[in-house]
């Protein structure tokens, strides 16, 4: 097995860059994500991370660091990767992960993000009110069905992370996503269903979705999804798929 280490260092903007060496991986990982946990709030919600010397990089090392992305990003930070060889990104795209994180060419490509999305920030108007996001459940034996209402966005991520981890917490890890009534969901949105699948998977169970409408079959293709994710026309067949 080979090891993790990891160098942190601050630079321009308050952002942290944390750099690799070694293999991230299912039993480094959490090497990562306790370092990640352990800084303060406010240097975790911008963070560079310097694959220059990253020798591998497996799902399960990526798939452990992901709900630590998608809470980063719903408080308004960010992660991105930076020198990250060719081989490794490979990695990310066979997953479906490479058009949900940023890897950039080099460290200050990654911190220009950051500068950018300051300037952005400052220029925007006040948003308008978001549209809020339904969520209703139904236990079909063993399945439970996830039934989507409204927009899945930054601003409703929280609700849709707490009403799967709830799921898990009562023993339900085969799940149907209904998104009849989705009229909405990003990319960052998708990332809360991925952090859940493999922890599903591995517990015996899936996640699957049904009755996707245009907007969200485009975000699913876009990010590469139809292969991580089972699709279904109906809800029905989603279920029956369990069996």
């Amino acid at each position: 097995m080979d090891e993790l280490t990891i160098a942190e260092r601050e630079a321009e903007g308050g952002v942290t860059v944390l750099s690799l060496t070694g293999a991230l991986e299912k039993a480094t990982a959490p090497a990562l994500e306790k370092r990640i946990s352990g800084l303060p709030e406010r240097s975790r919600l911008r963070l560079v991370v310097d694959c220059d010397r990253l020798s591998r990089i497996t799902s399960e090392g990526m798939g452990s660091i992901l709900s630590h992305l998608i809470r980063i990003r719903k408080d308004g930070g960010d992660i991105k990767f930076c020198r990250m060889r060719g081989e490794l990104r490979s990695v990310l795209s066979q997953v479906g992960l490479g058009k949900l994180v940023t890897v950039r060419d080099s460290e200050s490509d990654a911190l220009s993000d950051f500068r950018k999305a300051d300037a952005a920030s400052a220029s925007k108007a006040a948003p308008s009110e978001p549209e809020k996001l339904r969520i209703s459940v139904e236990e079909r034996g063993p399945v439970a069905v996830l039934a989507l209402h409204g927009s899945v966005d930054r601003n409703t991520l929280e609700t849709l992370d707490k009403a799967i981890r709830g799921l898990f917490e009562r023993g339900l890890r085969r799940i149907v996503v209904d998104c009849a009534e989705l009229s909405y969901i990003s990319s960052n949105g998708m990332g809360v269903f991925i952090s859940y699948v493999s922890k599903a998977r591995n517990l015996g169970g899936d996640v699957r979705f049904c009755s996707l409408r245009e907007i969200a079959k485009t975000v699913v293709n876009m990010l590469g999804l139809h292969r991580l994710f089972e699709v279904h026309e109906t809800r029905d067949a989603a279920i029956a798929s369990f069996k």
